[in-house]
C-alpha cells in the first residue's frame, strides 16, 4: 500500500498574548483516498524557570484588576504552572466546506480522512481533491517565540 507523503509544510513563531487566526490555503494537487493534517505546538505550559518576579507581577496585577482576585506567591505560583496554558486549535475546510474542527489540548495533533472515517471533530470526506484550508484559532498564547508546525499529508 502507497505510503502517506507530504504535500504541505508552514512553520511559524508566535508571540506572547496573540489572540487570532492563521489560515493557510492548500491547492491539493491531485484527488486522494486519504489526507492527515497536523499540527504541533511548544510551550504549552509556563516552566518553572518562566515565573520571574517580572511575569508573576503582571499576572497578579492582571488578576486584581480584571477580576478583583489577590493571591500568594504560592498560590500564583501554582495557578501559572498548572492552570496557565496557551491554547491553539484547528479548524479544516475543503472547497468551501466545513470538514472538521478540533479542540483537544494536545501539543500535537492530528486531522485524519479518508471517505469511510475521520478523526473525532471531524467529518469523512469523499472525494479528497481541490482546496484545503487550515486555520489555527490561537486563543492565548503564554510565552515569546512559541513555534508551530502545520503539515499536510496524503496517500
Amino acid at each position: 500500500m502507497d505510503e502517506m507523503r507530504e504535500i504541505y509544510r508552514a512553520q511559524g513563531s508566535l508571540q506572547k498574548d496573540f489572540v487570532g487566526q492563521i489560515s493557510y490555503t492548500v491547492c491539493l494537487p491531485e484527488t486522494y483516498k486519504e489526507l492527515d493534517i497536523c499540527f504541533s505546538f511548544e510551550k504549552q505550559h509556563y516552566a518553572p524557570e518562566d515565573l520571574t518576579p517580572e511575569r508573576m507581577e503582571e499576572i497578579r496585577s492582571l488578576c486584581q484588576r480584571e477580576y478583583q482576585i489577590s493571591m500568594d506567591d504560592q498560590k500564583l505560583r501554582d495557578l501559572m504552572l498548572g492552570e496557565m496554558k496557551t491554547e491553539i486549535h484547528t479548524l479544516a475546510t475543503l472547497n468551501g466546506e466545513f470538514i472538521g474542527c478540533v479542540h483537544r489540548q494536545l501539543t500535537t495533533r492530528h486531522m485524519h480522512y479518508t471517505a469511510e472515517d475521520a478523526t473525532e471533530g471531524c467529518i469523512p470526506v469523499s472525494p479528497i481533491e481541490g482546496v484545503l484550508r487550515v486555520t489555527l484559532l490561537a486563543f492565548n498564547v503564554l510565552l515569546d517565540d512559541t513555534p508551530y508546525t502545520l503539515t499536510v499529508s496524503a496517500r
